[in-house]
């Protein structure tokens, strides 16, 4: 049924591609160089139009016009270098989303983005693959050389900003950077956004739907739909009603979890590896995605001033960390390996299962099974959004301080992300729900998924303190209080470092 559906939307897709390109002269397929050294990504699959939930609309916005205010940029036939990772340390590979030659839907996207870029403000786009983008830009600029416009980084985010090889992106920009618009990720601009001592604001660094390995970083819920509409207990909620009207909680969940297993031999342990059903299977990244769905930060941004918040809100902290640990502790869950979680999951032999996209939704496209997904539940409906991590392989995209041209290569990164947002973004939207998923109500699931992704520095620059929140859950011990207390001078002082390295950054 699922490979049915993505192949009618696959040649909905096409019809519509050959419609547009005839109703708005779109280019031709892209004359964007293939970054050198890599073979891009193998994503698979397909699409068909515009996702209703996405940022804007195509009634609104005209995807394949310069973007308003911008009318009078032209590069003069400037080539822009962007460097991405080429995956093979780690395997997520950040060069495939600049160009990618395959020819899965989301490839193509990506290729129609840059030719269209490269028609419409004339310029030619150049994405090159490497082991280490960071540590080539920052080689350029120590020995004052330039070839990088724009280089994709991971694991270093609050290095980037007080290393000194990357620009102020709030100061740079011909039309100074709106980035209160859709096309950029407002979670990370608003955790990353940090005023330095003399209270001006500072930006390193960038994530927007140009970013799909920070889309595949993504910790979200897939379920087996055959055992949901198999369960006499379950076939008669709607799930996704309850996510759309916010009632899609941590005790809905918990209540699911409990009716959703088999014990096949009757000693009462639900063991997925051994011809039982399991309510929720999961690696250890699960009890972080827990308290994070709560909305609660470990260090937040109030403003652009970073404060340990944990000592704030011990109550709620507190709170959180038991239903998490209630939730953790059932015997109807079980921990596992990643690697296991697909076939488990499309054998039947869990209700839910949890992982980033880019393993638990990839890794399950060839299996003939029916899949749906979820975001992470609320912790209860007085929350008022869902909330997603995104682990540390999330790659943003900074200007590097050799070039010597920075107000251009500004004004390129905005309308890359643009165009990312009306072309890229719906693809794989699109390719994920429709191909990997099994209907099209995963569409609007990926849609708020990925519109509440966050970027706690408690875990991304500082991993230290997420790391005793997890170990409560996973050892059902809640000390909380005790935490606060004891890490709030730390934290503090790891605040005051930074903003002493943003001071020291004159960039």
């Amino acid at each position: 049924m699922k490979r049915l559906l993505a192949l009618a939307l696959s040649v909905l897709m096409i019809l519509g591609v050959l419609l547009m390109a005839g109703c708005n002269n779109k280019p031709a397929d892209s004359t964007t160089k293939k970054p050198a050294g890599t073979t891009a990504g193998t994503t698979a699959g397909t699409t068909e139009g515009t996702t209703s939930g996405q940022p804007g609309s195509t009634t609104e916005v005209d995807p394949y016009s310069k973007l308003q205010g911008y009318e009078d940029i032209s590069f003069g036939g400037r080539t822009f270098k962007l460097v991405g990772a080429d995956g093979e340390s780690d395997g997520f590979n950040s060069a495939k989303e600049i160009y990618s030659d395959e020819a899965d839907a989301i490839s193509v996207a990506v290729r129609e983005r840059n030719a269209l870029i490269e028609s419409l403000y004339d310029c030619t786009i150049q994405g090159v693959a490497s082991p280490s983008p960071a540590g080539d830009a920052s080689t350029e600029v120590t020995s004052n050389q330039h070839s990088i416009d724009i280089y994709t980084h991971h694991y270093a985010i609050t290095g980037t900003a007080t290393s000194g090889d990357a620009y102020n992106l709030t100061e740079i920009g011909s039309h100074d950077i709106d980035f209160s618009k859709p096309w950029w990720d407002q979670q990370y601009v608003d955790t990353y956004t940090i005023k330095n001592s003399s209270g001006k604001d500072t930006l390193y660094s960038i994530v927007g739907d140009f970013a799909l390995t920070t889309f595949d970083c993504t910790h979200a819920i897939v379920y087996n739909k055959t055992v949901f509409q198999n369960n006499k207990d379950l076939n008669q909620i709607d799930i996704y009603q309850l996510v759309q009207d916010k009632k899609w909680t941590m005790d809905q969940f918990q209540s699911m979890v409990k009716l959703g297993v088999s014990d096949s031999n009757g000693d009462s342990v639900y063991d997925s590896q051994n011809g039982d059903v399991a309510g929720w299977i999961r690696t250890i990244h699960a009890s972080h995605g827990l308290h994070v769905a709560s909305g609660l930060s470990i260090l937040k941004n109030t403003n652009g001033v970073l404060t340990f918040d944990v000592d704030k809100n011990t109550e709620s902290w507190t709170n959180v960390i038991n239903k998490a640990m209630e939730i953790w502790a059932m015997p109807e869950g079980q921990t596992v390996s990643y690697s296991v979680i697909p076939e488990t999951l499309a054998g039947g032999y869990a209700l839910f299962a949890s992982e980033i996209l880019g393993s638990s939704l990839v890794n399950l496209k060839d299996f003939d099974a029916e899949i749906g997904l979820l975001p992470y539940p609320l912790y209860d409906e007085n929350q008022e959004d869902y909330a997603h991590y995104v682990d540390n392989h999330v790659y943003s995209y900074s200007i590097p301080v050799s070039v010597p041209d920075p107000d251009n290569v500004a004004d390129f990164l905005t309308v890359y992300a643009f165009h990312s947002t009306y072309i890229v973004r719906p693809a794989y939207i699109n390719v994920y729900a429709y191909d990997y998923c099994s209907d099209p109500q995963s569409a609007d699931m990926l849609d708020i998924i990925l519109s509440t992704m966050t970027y706690d520095p408690g875990y991304l620059a500082n991993s230290a303190l997420e790391g005793h929140l997890s170990n409560m859950i996973q050892n059902n011990k809640n000390n909380v209080a005790q935490f606060a207390a004891k890490q709030a001078t730390n934290a503090n002082d790891w605040i005051a470092n930074l903003i002493a390295g943003l001071d020291d950054n004159k960039v």
